[in-house]
């Protein structure tokens, strides 16, 4: 049980890192971060959905996440970001209710992950287009509807991700052999790297 509750806030951690360093430099340089990102929150989630077997614990390490991208002080549109990385949380518990890991056939995995890529994308951007503006201004639909081209568009690419990820993710070593006290002070240290790293605004 304390190995799971570490691996929570190490992979939330390490989440909540990604999301405020690589996030912002793709998002700064106009490379697609909110697909690539979404990429690897699937990739996060996924391999620890396989690997710990645990419902609920994807959307605990996304809450972790969307804190620390909330309180970064570095980049643009924090609340927006932190709604969808919670979203993203969300719809894959909602998504693998069904324990899609244990599947064998790789055809039914590249079929999940791209169900996985394509939803968690889109519906993390629509929640961000709705509930952004509902609490710092106002909704409208057009706006939403105005969005919806480019939403759909992301939306594919990150359907093409999800679908050659999930396959090598379930390739993966479920266990990997550490000792407990390597493994506890190496989670701890790069929990609290990731957190200083963040809260610096590195």
């Amino acid at each position: 049980m304390k190995k799971k509750v570490l691996a929570i806030i190490l992979f939330g951690s390490i989440w909540g890192l990604l999301e405020c360093s690589l996030g912002d430099y793709l998002h700064t340089h106009g490379i697609g971060a909110g697909i690539i990102m979404a990429g690897i929150a699937f990739s996060i989630m996924a391999y620890t959905r396989f690997a710990y077997d645990t419902k609920g614990m994807q959307l605990c390490m996304a809450s972790i996440a969307a804190i620390m991208r909330h309180f970064n002080p570095m980049g643009g549109c924090l609340l927006c970001a932190s709604i969808s990385i919670f979203v993203e949380g969300l719809v894959f518990e909602a998504l693998w209710i069904i324990p899609w890991h244990k599947e064998k056939s790789n055809i039914i995995r590249m079929g999940m992950g791209a169900i996985s890529g394509y939803s968690i994308y889109s519906i993390g951007y629509i929640a961000t287009q709705i509930i952004t503006p509902m609490i710092t201004s106002k909704f409208y639909l057009r706006d939403l509807i105005s969005n919806l081209p480019i939403i759909i568009a992301g939306a594919t690419y990150a359907l093409i991700i999800g679908a050659v990820m999930l396959p090598l993710i379930l390739a993966i070593p479920k266990e990997i052999k550490i000792r407990n006290t390597l493994y506890y002070t190496a989670s701890a240290a790069i929990i609290a790297l990731s957190w200083i790293a963040v809260i610096a605004g590195i």
